[in-house]
This record gives C-alpha cells, structure tokens and sequence, in this order.
C-alpha cells in the first residue's frame, strides 16, 4: 500500500480515495471509502484500453455479471461505472495479504490450511460460475487470504481484455504457470480451465513453487501442455488424488467445483478456535489491518503509511481511543475481529459472509405504491416475493446485524443487518418474512416496514407480499438512507440528498406514505447514523455525523415540520442513541465513556453512572419500554458484560450474568431482550428472559 500521488486523483465517483494498493495490466487500484463509510478496492483502467471500445462493451458487460456474484468466498462488486472516461469497478476490501505474498514470505502452508484453502477455492469457483462467469486467471495473486477463508478477486476480468490492444500488442492475460492447456491451444475454454488454475494454486501453497516448476514462459507453458505437475509437494491424504484429477489435461477428466466440495465434504476441519492460516499469516493479516487504519488518518495526504508497529491487533487500536462508526459497521475492516470457519452438518464448510450488497433494480413506474406492468399484473422490482430457496439462519446474521426489534405481541423479532431484513418467531426459529436486502432499513412494532436502496424508499405494512408504497423514484433528489416510520405507517422520514448525488447536500424528507408527496423537508449539517420517531410521532430524533462518518457531529431533536431544533447534545464525538417504547424518553451514549437520559417533553436530563469498566467500551444503549430502566452494551466486538441504570436516579443496577453483543432489542412487553451472539463464526439471535437466561436461540 503506497499514498496517493499528486496526479492520483481525490475521488472516482461517489468514492475518496485513500491510498494506492497496487497497479497491473488492467490499470491502478486503489484504497477508497465509499459514501457510507465502507472501504472498498477501487480498480481503474490504464487509458490505452479505456480507449477500447471493444473492451469497453466487454468490461460493461462483464461488471453486470460480476454484480450477480455472491458468496462468502467472493468479495462483491460494489459499484461501477464502465461508461467513465476512465472506466472503473469497486469491490468490497479485504485487508490480507494475496496467497502469493503469504507463501512468499512464510514458507507454504501445512495440511490442514491446504484443506480449507481447496474448500474455499472450490466454492468460491462454484458461485461464480453459477452466475455465468469463469474466471480465467486464477492464481496465487488473485486470492486473498482472511480469517474467513480465502476471497477469489478479479474474476471475470480477462474475458473482459481478450482481444483488446493490450493482447494484440504482445500482452497476455492468464498467468502461464496456472494457464490450462485448452487455454494455451485456444479451445474452446470451460469452467473447468477455473479447476485446473485452482489446483495449481494449491500446489504453489503446498510447495512454495508453481505447479509445474519454474522458467521462461515458454518453457513452463510447455511443461503445462506435456509435463507433470509436483504433486509429491501434497501431504498424504485425499486432496492428492482429488487435484491430480484436476491438473488433467483434458478438461473432461477433471472434477468441475461442485464435485470437490462433495467429495471433500466430509474431511475433517482445523479447530475454529485457531483459525485455519498459519500464525505467521495472521501476523500479516493484522499488519494489513493496520496498514488500512493508517490510511483511512492519513487521508488527503501524501505522506508514508509507515512508522510505529505493524503489528497491533486491531482490537487493541480500539481500546486504545473512541470507535469511529464506519469501523463498527464496516465488516470488511472487522472481518478479521469477527469471522471463523465452522462445520455444519454433514461436514461442508459454512463461514461468516460479507454484506450481501444486492439489491433490486430501481422501479420503472412512477409514483407511489406497487409496481404494475403495461396489463397492469403486479411485478415489483425482481426478488421480492419470490420463491428463492430458504437460507439457514446463520447466512442471514452472518456479517453485522444492526438492530433488532419485537414485534407489539411480542411473538416476533425483526432483524436488519448487513445480510438480512427479516422477521422470525423466535420460540419456533422459523422465518415469517424475507425482504429484499437494503441500506438503511426500520421496524415497527405494529409490523411497518420501511428500506431504502439509495435511490428510494420501500415501505410494507405486515409482509414481504404487501408493499404499499416506492418513493422517491421519479423525484429528482435521490440517496435515500436511515428511514424512520411511524406507528400507523402514514408518515416516513429520510435522509436524502439536494442534488440526488452522494456529494449533494443532506436533507430529511418528509413523506405522506399514501401520496407518496414529500410534505416537508428541512436541511441538517451532516449524514446520519440513526433515526426514529418519538412523542406519539410528534418529533424526530437523529445522530449526525461528518460526511466521511468518522466521528459524529450531534444527538438531535427535531420538530419534523419545520426541523426546528428542539434538544441539541453536541460536546462529543461519537454518540449512539435510543428512543423508548413509549416514546418519551431518550438515551444517548457519548464517547463510549458516559451516557445520560432525557425526558423528551420537558428536556430534563439525567446523567447514567457508568461503571469504570465500561468507560472506554460503553458504546451502545436501549430502554426498557416505558424509559425506567437503560441497557448498555460494549463497542468492541464481540459479547460482553451488559449494563443497566434506573434512570430516575442514574444508578446501576444489579444485572449479574447480563450479557449483549453490539446490538440489544427490548421487547415492548418488557419480558424479554435481544441479542446476538458470535460463536465459532456463526451468529445467532438469542431472547433473554427477565432472569437474562436465554431462553431462544435462533441460528
């Protein structure tokens, strides 16, 4: 990773660009932060090919494919915009170093690595040709290594320069040592060219050497095509067989990915409890980390991310001072706190995802309300309502969850978070409904529901199959994020932006639902992290950050008529805060080390005695539904001691065996709570009784 230059431009697209981290034939990659605080890897095409229009239709057409490519092995395409002057594609960021440089650096990898790695591969290959793609330079420096398993990047990005005048001038795209032969004689090439790659990659970790030893490139192409590969570098055991099957020549007598993971299906797994990289890569892995936090400080400049040690855990950097909120949310940056390998049933491998990013394609119609076809048949924008196979729990919570809510009986919870919208009964486990992913997503407990897709607004009243309302579509403003809707479903408001760009300036919108007319707006100085209504809908309260979401500006309360400020809470910098069930009282945690109340009516706060361990760590707080009783949890990752005050006086109170993850639900009945839990890299949602006994468990 390298600064920016001073002829690096400062953005591309909506996305800042933090640092450069690396260049090749295609062009440039960059380090950027994408609008909602995410860091992503931003590759740029060099101008020779940009001025291919060949390469242009190819590079557009493979980047929609791309978009379809979903998998915990896969990280996504986030955005593109191949129609730029400089054509560019971001994808979600992974901080590890590439196969290559691991090996390189520690030596090759020991059995048990070599297992997960082949699994990881496998499945990764088995999504992206699922979605119509092959990869066709699959090799050492193209797979990334993370706590999580192996990430397969650049896929479909040779299909997109064949042809192109960096091939016609002598460049070549696939890399000779992982090349197949039907690649090498130009026939006809199939998802099983992607096996063969595979394999060879493998055998480079398991030897430290390319498959087929090294040389010019002409010799080893030769030794591609006539020669054998080193499999004497495999240790004993069943992936010797299994990759010699796919170093075949002839693709027809390999294995295709799916037929690995069977075959390796019921191999037994490293412990999740060290992780699946040898320790020296996991070193290497937090020097990453590391690296990346440096970039994100040093923003807008040019000076050296070295100095001070590379090695301190990422969990320690945040004990070390307040928690931005883009790190709490990004779970690129976190992936290496927060995810694990497992075994499910059966012996196939399951693991912690990325945000599933997907999201429906913009309505076409205008105004309001369902989407209908020229006949006038309901369609709605392609995913909702349809009869997708069900995923387990665990790939629902996988990633973040931000929020849970109860339903008003009590009977169900909701779930947002970076892989899911969703409501369960928690007693049987069984998902009730699946909404299509979002951005920004709010639950009522009368069963409203409304998400935004940056350029408009969902809203459901009860179910995935009854969407009263699209907003936003047809205006000229757009960016929608943090929705927040009231109880009789009638009024939702928004962040939105001016100009309908990222870099517009922010606004709340107020929105009659039925109309589907915007029927107030005010500006605020920043984005928001948060937002609900409160006082019998009558007013708003938001948390404001600074545009980059690198620290907050202030806890609000807005009359949502006019956006007359009614409370302000601004001396700190980062804040999190909560509503009660009734909507009277609000509590507010103020740089992970003090929180307060304050009675929305008549504006009397009451200070919260945070006990000294939870200084440095209180970072998220909930009520109890009628505001007596405050619930705080640790910002670091991970479940930890809960808290709990009366908020009349700001005391303590006993809560012995209380214990929350980042995220806490209150049942409106005040019987139960919500959490979530992360254990062996699975996530799961536990209910908690009054006793803080869970009494449920989904996962």
């Amino acid at each position: 990773m390298q600064p920016l230059a001073v002829d690096d431009p400062s953005s591309i697209g909506p996305h800042r660009l933090l640092a450069r981290l690396g260049a090749g034939g295609m062009g440039r990659v960059y380090l950027a932060r994408t609008p909602d605080g995410h860091l992503c890897a931003m590759k740029v095409v060099k101008e020779e090919l940009a001025h291919d229009a060949q390469f242009r239709a190819r590079f557009a057409r493979e980047v929609r494919t791309a978009q379809r490519v979903r998998g915990p092995f896969t990280p996504a395409v986030v955005d593109a915009d191949p129609d730029a002057q400089a054509p560019w594609m971001a994808t979600e960021y992974v901080p590890g170093p590439t196969l290559k440089e691991a090996v390189r650096e520690n030596g090759p990898f020991p059995a048990e690595s070599l297992l997960v790695l082949t699994l990881g591969l496998a499945r990764a290959l088995s999504t992206i040709h699922a979605a119509g793609l092959m990869h066709r330079d699959l090799k050492p420096g193209n797979i990334l290594l993370s706590p999580r398993g192996p990430q397969v990047i650049d896929f479909g990005i040779a299909r997109a320069v064949e042809g192109t005048v960096l091939t016609r001038t002598g460049q070549t795209f696939g890399t000779p040592s992982y090349t197949s032969p039907e690649q090498i004689v130009g026939e006809n090439v199939t998802p099983k060219a992607d096996v063969f790659s595979m394999a060879g990659a493998v055998l480079f970790a398991a030897s430290g050497l390319p498959p087929f030893g090294e040389g010019t490139s002409i010799s080893v192409l030769n030794k591609v095509m006539n020669g054998e590969p080193n499999l004497g570098a495999l240790p004993e055991g069943p992936l010797r067989p299994l990759l010699a099957r796919c170093l075949e020549k002839d693709p027809a007598r390999r294995p295709d990915a799916d037929e690995i993971l069977h075959e390796l299906s019921g191999t037994p797994l490293p412990s999740a409890e060290h992780g699946w990289l040898p320790t020296r890569v996991d070193r290497q892995i937090d020097a990453k980390a590391v690296e990346t936090e440096r970039a994100g400080a040093n923003e807008h400049t040019t000076v050296p991310m070295g100095g001070g040690s590379a090695t301190v855990p990422m969990a320690e950097q945040a004990r070390q001072g307040p928690e931005s909120w883009w790190r709490r949310r990004s779970v690129v940056v976190a992936a290496a706190a927060v995810c694990a390998l497992i075994l499910l049933g059966g012996g196939a491998l399951a693991w912690t995802v990325l945000p599933d990013r997907a999201e429906d394609p913009p309505p076409t119609a205008g105004g309001g309300g369902e989407d209908t076809d020229s006949d006038g048949s309901d369609t709605g924008p392609p995913g909702e309502g349809a009869d997708d196979e069900e995923r387990p729990a665990s790939d629902h919570f996988a990633g973040f969850v931000y929020t849970i809510d109860f339903s008003e009986d009590g009977d169900l919870v909701h779930v947002f978070g970076s892989g899911t919208l969703s409501t369960w009964d928690w007693r049987t486990g069984e998902l009730i409904e699946d909404y299509p992913p979002a951005t920004g997503a709010r639950f009522t407990s009368t069963g409203y529901v409304a998400s935004t897709v940056e350029q408009y607004i969902r809203v459901w009243d009860g179910g995935v199959d009854d969407r009263i309302a699209v907003l936003g579509r047809t205006e000229e403003f757009g960016m929608f994020d943090m929705p927040a809707i009231t109880r009789d479903g009638s009024t939702l408001a928004a962040l939105a932006s001016q100009d309908g760009t990222v870099e517009g300036d922010p606004f709340i919108q107020i929105w009659d639902v039925e109309k589907g007319e915007v029927t107030s707006d005010f500006e605020v100085e920043g984005m928001l992290t948060h937002l609900e209504y409160a006082l019998d809908d009558s007013v708003l309260v938001g948390v404001l950050a600074v545009r980059d979401y690198s620290e907050s500006i202030a806890t609000v309360v807005w009359d949502p008529e006019t956006g007359e400020e009614l409370h302000r809470f601004d001396d700190a910098e980062t804040y999190d805060a909560r509503v009660s069930g009734d909507g009277e009282t609000l509590v507010v945690a103020a740089d992970d080390e003090k929180a307060f109340v304050v009675d929305l009516a008549g504006g009397d706060v009451q200070d919260l005695d945070v006990p000294e361990e939870a200084v440095g760590e209180l970072g998220y707080v909930a009520l109890s539904p009628d505001g007596s009783v405050a619930y705080g949890a640790s910002s670091l990752f991970g479940t930890s001691e809960g808290y709990m005050w009366d908020t009349a006086t700001g005391e303590p109170l006993l809560s012995e065996g209380l214990e929350f993850d980042s995220v806490i639900g209150v049942d409106p009945g005040g019987e139960y709570l919500a959490t979530t839990s992360t254990d062996g890299g699975v996530t799961s949602v536990q209910i908690l009784n009054g006793d803080f006994e869970i009494v449920a468990e989904i996962s």
